[in-house]
Formats: structure tokens, C-alpha cells, sequence
């Protein structure tokens, strides 16, 4: 289980992926599979909010919406934005405490971005909240099985939730589960450097709180060549694989 996120955690998380912002699609191979994926079972309406917006998704073929609110912790990623949607309104903020009035949106739609909350129920909650009954809430989230190839190695990986778990927040009165279904995306690469930076290139390298403590140290040259011969030797002919288990869950907010 991810471990409660402390302020100095979600400080840590925003600068990163500041930093990330400007390389982030050179890296965010899985972050456009997954979104395809997921809109394709969606038509969004009215005034939509994209939590962890990162740099910006392209919301032209959605005729019936008008207006896109963009949320993200890092202000970094509200700027690249901006920059490539100017119409799109830009809000810095935290999934678990949306800075918005309730009963607000029509459409809420985020792709692989909450996964990085330390409790997820309360930011489900706040999702409940700022929806308008018979709204409409698309989202990707990492879950518990991902980066197996990773973790195989005896690298420190991120500790997600399981996908029951997930689901378990949308148990109350508020929700109404259209459609819920648990994905692997699977991601090669050309090598293990490329690989790693597929994660720490878009600012997803930190951990939480106490799990911050890698498994594995490499210590210098000899450690970085005996790793990469592991890795080669589960190359497949597509490149070297790394897997995300994704639970798509599409749902409506129920009338009061």
C-alpha cells in the first residue's frame, strides 16, 4: 500500500515534475497508449477537469465541451500547457483537495495521475464532490502488479494500490461503475537506460515517505554492466519489456 503522503512529499513530487516538464513526451510512451485507450470509450461534455494534466491533452474531436480546466501539482506542467493549449484554463492544485466549488463539472477525466495520491479514497471523494449529478468520470490508474520487470531485478519500484482497492472507493451512494476493467500495457525499449528514463523522465521517480529506500544500490561501473547483462538476456525481439497493470474505470455520478 502507498504509504500517506506528507506535505514535503507532495512538494518533492510537484518539483519533479517541473523539472520533467519540458522533456516529458520524449518519455511518455505509456501515458498516449493509456489515453487512447481511455478515451476511446468516452464523450466527454460541458466543463470537463483533466487532473495531472501534464503537459496537456487534445480535447478537439469532443464538440460538446466548452471549457477545459487543466489541474496539476506542478506548475512546470501547467506552463508547457498553456503553451500548447492557450485556451484551456490552468489550475495548480491536489487531486485530494480540488480547489474547486462543489457540484461544478460535467466531466471529469484523468489518465495515469492518481496513482501518485497517498489516499486515494479521499481524492475519489473530492471527485464525488466537485461532480454535478449525472456527471461523468473517466480515469487510468497504475495498480498493484506493474513494473514486475523491475522489481525482478531487485530495483526499487513504486508501491501502487491494488485495483480492488481502487474500486472500493466507489462503493458509496455517490457512484454508479459504468464500465471497470484491469489492463496490462506492456512498453519496450531499446535499451535499459532508455527504459528507466521512461520513468524518471516524467518526473515519476519519487517514492512516499518511508518506502523511500531503494532495494537495490548500484554502487558504480561493475554494478551498471552486471544489470544491463540481466536485462539482455530477457530482451524480447520488440525490445526490453517493462508492464503496467491499468484499471480503467468509467462512472457516473448518481442524482442526490
Amino acid at each position: 500500500m502507498v504509504s500517506p503522503v506528507s506535505t514535503a512529499d507532495v512538494d518533492k513530487i510537484a518539483r519533479q515534475f517541473s523539472q520533467a516538464a519540458r522533456h516529458y513526451q520524449e518519455h511518455d510512451k505509456v501515458q498516449r497508449i493509456s489515453a487512447q485507450r481511455l478515451r476511446a470509450s468516452m464523450s466527454p461534455v460541458g466543463r470537463l477537469l483533466d487532473i495531472g494534466c501534464g503537459p496537456g491533452t487534445e480535447f478537439s474531436t469532443s464538440p460538446q465541451l466548452n471549457q477545459v480546466i487543466g489541474l496539476d501539482i506542478a506548475p512546470g506542467m501547467l506552463s508547457q500547457m498553456q503553451s500548447s493549449f492557450p485556451a484551456y484554463q490552468a489550475l495548480c492544485g491536489d487531486a485530494q483537495a480540488l480547489p474547486l466549488v462543489d457540484a461544478s463539472l460535467d466531466t471529469i477525466y484523468s489518465n495515469l495521475a492518481l496513482q501518485w495520491c497517498g489516499d486515494i479514497k479521499t481524492a475519489i471523494s473530492e471527485l464525488a464532490r466537485v461532480l454535478k449529478p449525472g456527471g461523468q468520470c473517466h480515469l487510468a490508474i497504475v495498480v498493484d502488479g506493474s513494473l514486475a520487470e523491475l522489481d525482478a531485478l531487485g530495483l526499487r519500484v513504486n508501491a501502487f494500490e491494488a485495483a480492488q482497492t481502487v474500486l472500493d472507493g466507489f462503493s458509496d451512494a455517490h457512484w454508479q461503475i459504468d464500465h471497470q476493467t484491469v489492463q496490462a500495457l506492456q512498453v519496450h525499449f531499446d535499451s535499459l537506460r532508455t527504459l528507466l528514463y521512461s520513468i524518471k523522465g516524467v518526473g515519476a521517480s519519487a517514492a512516499m515517505g518511508a518506502n523511500d529506500q531503494p532495494s537495490a544500490r548500484l554502487r558504480g561501473r561493475r554494478d551498471w554492466q552486471a544489470l544491463c547483462e540481466r536485462v539482455e538476456a530477457k530482451r524480447q525481439p520488440e525490445g526490453l519489456a517493462l508492464t503496467y497493470q491499468i484499471l480503467f474505470i468509467h462512472a457516473s455520478r448518481k442524482a442526490s
